[in-house]
């Protein structure tokens, strides 16, 4: 573990250079990696302790996942944070 107790100053350029996933790339990776699988919505619901309507709503971009969830999607689907948020 790396501790850091000391805090960085960013420029501004700095701070524009840091780029996000999109909901839409979300959608997409969560989508094409559960049917990779072969899990169904309902299987990913029951495995996350979700409603199966809060996985449609992830798949179509309605709504985004947070962190916490994010980071339990990619240990049941056997990938890193970073194949479901960035294309």
């Amino acid at each position: 573990m790396i501790e850091n107790h000391e805090f960085c100053r960013l420029s501004e350029a700095d701070i524009a250079t840091v780029i996000g996933g999109e909901s839409e790339d979300i959608a997409y990776n969560l989508r094409r990696l559960r049917l990779e699988l072969g899990y169904r919505r309902a299987d990913l619901a029951d495995e996350l302790n979700i409603s199966l309507s809060t996985i449609a709503k992830y798949e179509t971009g309605s709504r985004i996942p947070d962190i916490d969830t994010i980071i339990q999607l990619s240990k049941v689907l056997h990938t890193n944070v970073n194949n479901l948020i960035f294309k």
